[in-house]
């Protein structure tokens, strides 16, 4: 796992090409001229989706992982939590391979991601965005989904 600020996305560009890919869009982008949902980078690959939302309380945010894609999760406005874990034998509660998610039960450690920050979340790295810090606020995120070609 990576948690960082936008300014310090040089220091991770050459983990993979597509990391970098998926970092150059969130360095590069101005998400104020793009409508929520899906944009494709590099196709299939590296692809964002931008997402507004009401962070929750953390008993609604399930902890997941992906086998395919890394999640790079760029706070654009607001902050929330991410409970984050490692693998230890959680109990599986639903696995979705067709959607790339696999939700475990339990709750991890909450790290407090705000405004320019950025988690990259590998496929060993357990994660459950969303959590309110206080009470609920809104959250403008964008999550870009990378495959590794490494």
């Amino acid at each position: 796992m990576i948690l960082d600020h936008l300014d310090n996305v040089v220091l991770y560009k050459n983990i993979d090409p597509n990391l970098t890919l998926g970092l150059d869009f969130i360095k590069n982008t101005d998400f104020s001229k793009l409508e929520e949902g899906k944009h494709l980078i590099n196709g299939e690959d590296v692809f964002a989706i931008l997402q507004s939302y009401d962070s929750k309380p953390e008993s609604e945010c399930r902890l997941e992982s992906h086998k395919k894609y890394v999640d790079i999760q760029y706070v654009i406005s607001g902050e929330e939590y991410i409970g984050v874990t490692s693998f230890n034998n959680q109990a599986v509660l639903e696995d979705l391979p067709h959607n790339d998610v696999t939700f475990f039960e339990g709750t991890g450690q909450k790290i407090k991601v705000t405004t320019g920050n950025f988690a990259v979340f590998f496929q060993t790295d357990i994660h459950a965005p969303c959590i309110k810090i206080g009470h609920p606020k809104k959250i403008l995120k964008v999550v870009v989904k990378v495959a590794l070609k490494h």
